[in-house]
């Protein structure tokens, strides 16, 4: 008997400071090359995806109180149920009424940003800084999730912010598969109009870099392939993956059963045995 279809959610972020610009542009684009890619496996999911862009949406900065996302407020604690957190105390911004909702609901991301001094917007750093409740909860860890970002310049700092970006995504649990880094774009055509032109404000000039689209169906596709394969293999797994792996990698930690920091008795005498010279014969 056929299985049911499994359900994707991909969730594109643009942390550009103007509405529906560049970097909105290629997030968008990916999106649509993982679209393509849900339609050629319809037998087995449904696929479906979100773009939001940050340019004109209200995010209180963080306030750095970290305790308050931790499992018992960062104390060490006993068994393996995790005691609940207090969660971020922002209650009423985009992030937390909105955004933070959608993230915990997503398989897999493209996050966006323009380049600024070879890294990323100060907007995407706002975003960043507040994703820090939801990876205390579990709700990041071993999702996909890959970079976009635009310069005005075909060497304007792109690959340092990717690798920024990239660092993000590492950092908060989720699996880096930006391939070449991730999508590196120029906001302007090669023959198009300079930034001090009057249709500046208004040009998406990555519509003319096909280097750039190129990239963005590369990472759609990819962050869409990664997150299908993660959804059925938990769906294969069953108990196996809610009793054997991780949720979080992040300390502080309870008593697993199962011991995962640990490895087997007979490994460890092994490695704490181990040497690069032969032992001497008696």
């Amino acid at each position: 008997m056929a299985k049911e279809k499994v359900k994707i959610k991909l969730l594109g972020i643009s942390a550009g400071h103007r509405k529906k610009m560049n970097t909105y542009y290629l997030v968008l684009l990916a999106l649509k090359a993982a679209e393509k890619f849900g339609r050629k496996v319809a037998d087995v999911c449904d696929l479906e995806t979100e773009i939001v862009d940050l340019a004109d949406k209200h995010i209180e900065p963080c306030r750095n109180c970290e305790w308050n996302h931790m499992p018992g407020g960062g104390l060490p604690y006993e068994g393996t149920d995790r005691p609940k957190a207090k969660g971020c105390p922002i209650k009423n911004d985009y992030m937390a009424t909105e955004l933070i909702p959608k993230m915990k609901e997503a398989d897999g991301f493209i996050l966006g940003s323009p380049t600024y001094t070879w890294s990323y917007s100060s907007r995407f750093r706002l975003f960043t800084e507040r994703v820090s409740p939801i990876l205390w909860g579990g709700y990041l860890t071993g999702k996909p999730a890959a970079g976009v970002t635009v310069g005005e310049m075909p060497f304007g700092g792109q690959e340092t912010c990717l690798n920024h970006i990239n660092t993000i995504i590492t950092a908060s649990e989720m699996v880096c598969v930006s391939w070449y880094a991730g999508v590196t774009g120029v906001s302007g055509p090669p023959n198009g109009p300079l930034p001090w032109d009057k249709d500046y404000s208004t040009r998406v000039g990555a519509k003319g870099d096909r280097f750039a689209q190129w990239l963005a169906i590369y990472n759609g596709r990819r962050v869409a392939e990664y997150a299908l394969m993660l959804k059925m293999a938990k769906r294969e797994l069953g108990p196996i993956w809610e009793r054997e792996f991780i949720k979080i990698y992040h300390p502080p930690r309870g008593d697993e059963s199962w011991g995962w920091r640990r490895l087997d008795p007979e490994d460890e005498k092994e490695m704490l045995e181990f040497s690069p010279r032969p032992k001497a014969k008696k």
